[in-house]
């Protein structure tokens, strides 16, 4: 906004300050500040200063695990040891399980870690002495056990993460899976645990980033639903020929937790699904990098039903097609990484399926032993389009609430006489839905509306007054996702639309509206038509601003 013209404006909303429940307004800086009141009863993702997704709202809790790192005096103190057999548990400076024979088992434990319906975050560092399989439990021993997961070890240490809701039987036990065929002297060595309670904290308001840390903006999004129940543990997806390792390179949330998808060299197709069970409009997207592999594809169960190819090198959507394509978008995250998505029609069929194509575009059969991509962040939505992230982490769907941002603005802080309406924003999408920033005296009769819909890429604009329309106009922007500066200006006989530095539309005839006191990222009645897009600007102005401060202030 520009600066010259802060001072005479009475309401300014820009993405700074933010608690729970509340988006604060630059101005005011007295009171009455008459601060918007937020609401979302979930939390969200936003992609941060840094470029990196992050979720808002969500904190983890005090470490659970005593000794956890086994460099206490006697780990002994801390742990439980189950041993069968004449397999043992010993403690150096890691936690050695030492598996003699198939017959005999062995595993630690600590009880009291978990409580029922809480969610927690399980990291632990391990390797073995040979391939082999481990398993984490809920419990210890065999007959009432919960899987927390199972892992594959390999020579090397690896970080594995699992997200848990506990169930009730509130222990940590780690072992050699059950049933696994294991031979003599073979040994499970872990390094580290820890386990911390995930603490979600709803109505935050988010302030997103473009993924270069650039433009700031508040991010508003309709209410949407993961359908895919596991959207970053891809070893739980149908696989057919592709080798799945886990924690091979950082994610877009800056974490060690990527997933490589590295077709086998069998001579077969090589494919990763997940069924889901929408037969609405519905959107797939998923995280995606190169690694040898340059490109993969999206189909809905197979190609003729619908598929878009990803290059992951050029950043492109090489081609489409199928019964049920739509639409498809790839978006750059930085760091090699896109965010690739396609979007079929109603009916198609409920499979999501990830394909490895080569460099090429013919799909990989069989593999060069060598070559894989790097995928995260999978997801499923019953909308038309993309909507950030919303990780789906424990095996089941997660919902992010629809956001609503009402309230702010006063009698003494909206002049009805005369006035400008500004707003510097961004549409997610182009689907012809209203989305409505609107001034009101809280009822149909007098109110100045700004809103996207109805017709591609318009801007619509009206002026309501003691119950008749006195401006209705509309501007077709070359794209709503892009973010324009728009100013709507009332004043008796004296209506104008501005929109990027030029006057669009004027009115010369009709009276000003009466008694307006509220400002909403909505229609007048706070529920209807709800502002979903990017907001870098609001503010509200008690007099006509001249052409030429208005052409500072949208230019």
């Amino acid at each position: 906004m520009a600066d010259g013209l802060l001072n005479k404006a009475s309401i300014i909303l820009t993405p700074t300050g933010y608690k729970a429940g509340t988006l604060y307004n630059v101005a005011p800086v007295v009171e009455p500040y008459e601060d918007f009141d937020f609401a979302r009863a979930s939390v969200a993702s936003r992609v941060n200063s840094s470029g990196l997704v992050e979720m808002v709202g969500r904190t983890l809790g005090s470490e659970l695990i005593t000794c956890g790192d086994f460099s206490c005096a006697d780990p002994n103190d801390s742990w439980d040891l189950y041993e069968t057999g004449s397999s043992t548990v010993t403690f150096t400076d890691v936690a050695s399980i030492n598996i003699d024979g198939s017959n005999s088992n062995a595993g630690l434990y600590q009880q009291n870690i978990f409580e029922n319906s809480k969610t927690y975050k399980i990291v632990l560092t391990m390797k073995a002495t040979a391939i082999f399989d481990a398993e984490i439990l809920e419990t210890e021993g065999a007959a009432t056990r919960t899987t927390i997961g199972d892992v594959s070890l390999t020579t090397s240490y690896q970080e594995f993460t699992f997200y848990f809701i506990g169930t009730g039987n509130y222990d940590l036990f780690i072992h050699r899976k059950f049933g696994q065929t294991a031979g003599q002297n073979q040994q499970i060595l872990i390094s580290n645990v820890t386990v911390k309670e995930v603490i979600d904290t709803n109505n935050i308001p988010r302030i997103s980033y473009d993924s270069n840390g650039d433009n700031g903006h508040i991010l508003l999004e309709p209410t949407s639903t993961n359908l895919i129940t596991y959207s970053e543990a891809f070893e739980n997806w149908n696989n057919q020929n592709i080798d799945i390792s886990t924690n091979q390179a950082i994610s877009p949330n800056g974490i060690l937790n990527a997933t490589k998808l590295q077709p086998t060299q069998t001579s077969g197709i090589h494919i990763l699904t997940i069924a889901e069970t929408s037969s609405n409009v519905k959107t797939y997207s998923v995280f995606a990098k190169q690694n040898g592999y340059k490109r993969f594809r999206f189909n809905t169960g197979s190609s003729g039903n619908g598929f878009a190819s990803f290059d992951l090198n050029t950043g492109s959507v090489a081609s489409t097609g199928g019964t049920y394509y739509s639409s498809s978008n790839i978006e750059d995250y930085g760091n090699g990484w896109y965010r690739c998505s396609i979007t079929f029609l109603a009916n198609a069929p409920n499979v999501y399926t990830i394909v490895v194509e080569d460099n090429t575009g013919q799909i990989v059969f069989p593999g060069d032993g060598v070559s894989s991509i790097y995928v995260w962040g999978a997801q499923v939505e019953e909308l038309s389009y993309a909507t950030s992230y919303i990780p789906s982490l424990t095996g089941s769907t997660e919902t992010r609430a629809t956001e609503t941002a009402t309230g702010a603005g006063s009698a003494d802080l909206i002049n009805s006489t005369e006035g400008v309406l500004y707003a510097e924003i961004a549409g997610l999408v182009d689907d012809l839905s209203f989305r409505t920033i609107s001034i009101s005296d809280g009822t149909t009769s007098n109110r100045c509306v700004l809103r996207y819909g109805g017709t591609t890429n318009y801007i619509n604009v009206l002026i309501f007054s003691g119950g008749s329309t006195v401006f209705d106009n509309n501007y077709t922007l070359s794209d709503i996702t892009d973010f324009s500066k728009i100013a709507v200006k009332w004043k008796v006989n004296d209506f104008a639309l501005w929109v990027d530095g030029v006057e669009r539309k004027t009115d010369t005839s009709g009276s000003a509206p009466i008694g307006l006191s509220q400002l909403q990222l909505s229609n007048y009645d706070n529920s209807s038509n709800n502002f979903y897009g990017k907001c870098k600007a609001l503010a509200v102005f008690n007099e006509a601003l001249s052409d030429s401060e208005l052409t500072q202030l949208t230019t």
